[in-house]
């Protein structure tokens, strides 16, 4: 369950970045971290500390809460 939250958290990740037409290179430079950090991220391999969604969310100019649309939607109910 954890690998799948990662993957989703990483494809959303991915499909904002895309959105905005901004490549991984310009993306890690934007939220000064590493091309590999973000290629990480965005596979799933790694999961992101709360400053590094705090920097994608300000560089992306989107809610923090965005990443995580359609994770865990089938795991808890309100």
């Amino acid at each position: 369950m954890k690998d799948e939250i990662r993957y989703k958290l990483g494809r959303n990740i991915k499909a904002e970045r895309i959105r905005k037409d901004i490549t991984q290179e310009e993306f890690a430079e934007m939220i000064d971290m590493s091309l590999s950090y973000v290629s990480k991220l965005e596979q799933g391999l790694t999961s992101p500390t709360a400053i590094a969604l705090f920097k994608m969310s300000k560089a992306l100019k989107i809610p923090m809460e965005k990443f995580f649309d359609g994770i865990g939607d089938d795991i808890y109910e309100y």
